[in-house]
């Protein structure tokens, strides 16, 4: 009676043994799948990265910034005195920038891409008696060579010719080999004229206007006294990034509205100084923006999705070596490999159906296939449509529970830990009767 007894405790161990050899094996299939998910990434980035190159990249605007060059005497090697031109920059006093955004989505093949045209009003206003702070000859001033300048990363991506209107004049940017030291890319505009015009004014005001195109982020460097910035899209999933966070901020599912406010304390940059003996710093204290961002990306999803697949495939066995324990189901090793498989191809199913009708939509396509499959399986193998019904029901939960932890953007972690736990309880709590020596020495015996 003993060596039945151990007989038996023994083909019940091998049983749980050959079902978990098999997850790991169906941990073959799942790595496939992640393996096209990575290629698929790979192909999505490439996508972007064609649509950045024709339409424009990442915009960090800076500045705006005044240049007036001045005259300087040096000395050379051998002692003779000569006049050379430098150049005196100054930042603003007082900044106000206005963005209007549009978002919209362009694609490559199957990919999308969310791209942006930007309208940006910047006013600002220059202390031209800062200048007196560099202990500099005011004659030596060469104000009609004086320049307005604005930072940005891709001139390329210009919508329409940028400019500035002072008082009643207006002047056009253009770019520039002339660039200023931590700057990216420089618009600059000669505003001699102007100043000549405003005589003795000791302060400079201009409306600047630009209207470019971008992808994945806009950013603002505000190189002034004091600044605010307001932009406007219409765009439900912001990321407000940089070191300054808006002040004042409102996201609704039509778009966003932020308003950041800074100043220059801690930017450790001058209000004025000699080109080269400062640098505006373009990683500073006072950067901010924003990306547009997509809410939960297909690759993203499929990646936290093929998490759970250990899970899928274990809870699915757990639920058929049930059946065997209690309901007497002599059950082969390769039935369980098929139902395996059938779970494996879930995740490919709704990886090539999402490309093309949504992750929403595939996510329905695919797990009733894949379920199909194993209901339809089980109703035979399981001898009952009883006991098929049961597997509707796990199948159901388990479908379900993955689809909601997806969707939580911001508590993924949190639903699946507790998702998780409710899952062991619940097997736990059905179990907790079962004599599992009695029962394998059953099932043996049936065999």
């Amino acid at each position: 009676m003993n060596i039945s007894f151990d007989s038996n405790r023994r083909s019940a161990t091998v049983k749980v043994a050959s079902i978990g050899l098999l997850i790991l094996v169906l941990l073959i299939p799942v790595s496939m799948v992640k393996s096209v998910v990575y290629d698929r990434i790979n192909v999505a980035s490439e996508a972007v990265a064609d649509i950045r190159q024709s339409w424009g990249g990442s915009q960090t605007i800076a500045g705006p910034l005044l240049r007036v060059p001045f005259s300087s005497e040096t000395t050379n090697a051998h002692g003779e005195i000569y006049t050379i031109e430098r150049y005196a920059l100054l930042v603003a006093d007082d900044l106000e920038g206005t963005a209007e955004v549009n978002v919209e989505m362009r694609y490559r093949g199957i990919h999308e891409v969310p791209v942006y045209q930007t309208d940006l009003d910047l006013k600002v206003r220059f202390d031209l008696t800062r200048f007196e702070m560099l202990g500099l000859d005011p004659d030596s001033f060469l104000w009609p060579k004086a320049e307005l300048l604005v930072g940005m990363t891709d001139l390329a991506a210009m919508n329409e010719t940028p400019s500035a209107k002072i008082a009643n004049d207006q002047a056009e940017f253009a770019g520039t080999s002339h660039q200023v030291s931590g700057l990216p890319q420089v618009l600059t505009t000669n505003i001699g004229p102007f100043l000549q015009r405003l005589a003795d004014s000791k302060s400079l005001s201009a409306n600047i206007r630009l209207s470019f195109n971008g992808t994945d982020s806009l950013q603002f460097v505000p190189l002034a006294e004091r600044s605010e910035v307001s932009t406007a899209a219409n765009w439900s999933s912001p990321s407000f990034s940089g070191r300054r966070l808006p002040t004042e901020r409102e996201v609704t599912q039509s778009g966003f509205d932020a308003t950041w406010k800074s100043t220059s304390i801690g930017r450790n940059l001058p209000p004025t100084w000699i080109e080269g003996t400062a640098t505006p710093a373009m990683n500073s204290n006072g950067i901010f923006g924003v990306r547009f961002m997509m809410p939960i990306g297909l690759y993203q999803q499929m990646d936290r999705a093929l998490k759970y697949a250990v899970m899928f495939i274990g809870l699915t066995f757990i639920s058929y070596f049930l059946m065997e324990t209690v309901a007497k189901v002599r059950l082969h090793p390769l039935q369980y490999l098929l139902v395996g498989l059938a779970n494996s191809l879930f995740y490919l199913l709704l990886l090539s159906l999402a490309e093309h009708i949504g992750f929403g939509l595939a996510y329905i396509a695919s797990s009733s296939a894949s379920a199909a499959l194993i209901i339809g399986y089980s109703a035979t193998v399981l001898a009952t449509k009883l006991r098929a019904l049961v597997m509707v029901a796990v199948l159901s939960g388990l479908y379900g529970f993955l689809y909601l932890t997806l969707m939580a953007e911001s508590f993924a972690l949190l639903a699946g830990s507790i998702g998780l736990w409710v899952i062991l309880g619940a097997v736990m709590y059905l179990t907790r009767k079962i004599d599992w020596y009695t029962a394998a020495e059953t099932v043996v015996e049936k065999e």
